[in-house]
């Protein structure tokens, strides 16, 4: 990237603010009547690319650094909630049930089993049969 001009710096950078290739070109100082071919060709250059690669890569990793510092807060925010005795017991259930299952321990979705053929109903297994017998060795 050593081997880029100013202009080509400002262009990745405006490119990477846009997304658009005439006005990052106008933006970094080309002429408004060539910034649409110039934007085309300043994209073909790798260097440029690695650049806007780059300030991506930064952009989201700071991003994630935020989001990690509000995730903080937000599950403060939450503890407090399910632990404030004045709050409405359907808030403070929402607020449990919205940090669990942020914690991962969300509970199983409904799943739906397709049978194909005939079931019996009148046929009991034998756990069934000795439950219903009182067999108490089995429970």
């Amino acid at each position: 990237m050593d081997n880029l001009t100013d202009r080509q710096k400002k262009f990745a950078w405006e490119y990477w603010q846009s997304g658009n290739r005439t006005k990052a070109a106008a933006a970094a100082g080309y002429s408004k009547k060539t910034a649409h071919s110039q934007g085309s060709r300043l994209l073909k250059n790798v260097e440029i690319q690695e650049l806007v690669k780059e300030f991506k890569e930064e952009s989201e990793a700071s991003l994630r650094q935020q989001f990690s510092r509000d995730a903080v807060e937000a599950r403060k925010i939450m503890f407090n909630i399910m632990e404030n005795d004045e709050a409405p017991e359907h808030v403070r259930l929402s607020a449990a049930k919205d940090f669990m299952d942020r914690a991962g321990f969300k509970p199983i979705d409904k799943q739906e089993t397709e049978l194909n053929g005939q079931l019996d109903m009148n046929v009991k297994s034998d756990v069934i049969n000795k439950y219903l017998r009182g067999d108490k060795d089995d429970r």
